[in-house]
């Protein structure tokens, strides 16, 4: 039985021909497989009779109609389809809208009875339209599996080699040019610059001492060499050559002591200054010469007694109590540092430690001379306790 297969679009109509492989499976098939392809046939709007042939007709006209779609929406032109090996059909451009399609004749002593189909040459002139119904119908058959399903298209990528650039060579090549010039111009750029000037070190110019007198290098062993060239000394005779004269040789005359003289007699004067007395023991006060500017601020003194109070407390509470009553007189600043202090009765006086000495500030770089100062009144009572009261 005849199996007929038809694709149809607007201006092409695909029509094929043939028989089932008469396996049980495409017998039992409501659309049976048609395998064996007897006769095929192209219908343009336009002609006037078919193009027709057998398989290697449309085997011929398949591959040549989907390589040249490729050929003409990609735009790039692939010369091996048209190489030796030429197939039936074959398709070429004729200007922007007109593609003539070719179908050669069968070859002399083909054992292929299908290819004696197609004696002679037909050329047609397919517009674009008609061109991409052809190339639907096709696209058709190869999405039926019921026909010819042996039968695939083997579609590869075009190698770059014969892609061509859309920029002219003139632009591709400017970048090159660009590049090579500006390298010629560093170089040139580079011959104009002067070579620097290597000047070497200069030996170091002797300097003239305090004395005078040019003294040699210094050697390894920590003596001087002479200098060649010494520089005359005062007088202008060289060192070591001084001749003294006769004015300078005669030696000075001494007056020798008179043995009637009697030594003079220690006469009392009748302003002679009282012995003095000795001051009291002071630690850290300032000069007599500087004077310290006295803090007036009542607010200010009752803070500066509460921080004298608190750094005495935490020495005292870990010390023995006294034998006796000590008064001191202690100067504070304005940062509650204890700059100084003096002994104020004979206890304070005669003994030799006091709380006090931990308490000294010990300067680390230098206090300001007229530092404002507090004075305050400290007595250490044999109970233990401790007054401080403002001076």
């Amino acid at each position: 039985m005849t199996i007929r297969r038809q694709y149809s679009l607007p201006n092409c109509t695909l029509v094929l021909e043939g028989l089932s492989d008469g396996s049980a499976a495409s017998q039992l098939d409501i659309r049976p497989v048609l395998s064996i392809l007897m006769s095929a046939e192209c219908y343009v709007t336009g002609l006037s009779g078919p193009l027709s042939g057998g398989r290697d007709f449309f085997e011929s006209l398949v591959r040549a109609v989907s390589s040249y779609a490729q050929e003409f929406m990609s735009g790039v032109h692939y010369p091996d389809r048209y190489g030796p090996n030429l197939g039936m059909v074959q398709l070429h451009r004729i200007d922007g809208n007109l593609h003539r399609l070719t179908v050669l004749p069968a070859e002399t002593g083909s054992p292929s009875q299908i290819d004696q189909k197609t004696e002679l040459s037909a050329k047609v002139d397919l517009t674009t339209v008609q061109l991409f119904d052809l190339v639907e119908a096709i696209d058709q058959f190869f999405a039926d599996t019921q026909t010819l399903p042996e039968l695939s298209l083997q579609l590869t990528p075009i190698s770059k080699r014969y892609v061509k650039s859309a920029e002219p060579l003139a632009k591709r090549s400017l970048p090159a040019v660009v590049g090579v010039s500006s390298l010629a111009l560093a170089a040139m750029a580079f011959f104009l610059v002067p070579v620097p000037e290597v000047q070497r070190p200069r030996d170091p110019v002797p300097q003239p001492n305090a004395a005078g007198q040019n003294l040699g290098t210094p050697n390894p062993g920590g003596s001087g060499s002479p200098n060649p060239n010494p520089t005359p000394a005062a007088g202008g005779l060289l060192p070591g050559t001084q001749t003294p004269n006769a004015e300078s040789s005669s030696p000075t005359p001494i007056p020798a002591p008179q043995p009637d003289a009697s030594p003079p007699s220690a006469t009392p004067q009748s302003n002679t200054l009282p012995e003095s007395t000795p001051s009291p023991v002071s630690e850290g006060l300032a000069s007599p010469e500087v004077a310290a500017v006295p803090i007036s601020d009542p607010g200010e003194i009752e803070l500066l007694k509460g921080k004298l109070s608190q750094q005495i407390d935490g020495v005292v509470k870990n010390k023995p109590p006294v034998d006796a009553e000590l008064v001191y007189r202690v100067s504070v600043a304005k940062d509650g540092a204890i700059v100084g202090y003096k002994s104020e009765n004979s206890a304070a006086v005669d003994r030799s430690e006091t709380p006090l000495s931990e308490l000294l500030y010990k300067p680390i770089g230098s206090r300001p001379p007229a530092e404002p100062l507090a004075d305050f009144r400290v007595v250490f009572a044999p109970d233990g306790t401790v007054q401080v009261t403002p001076w």
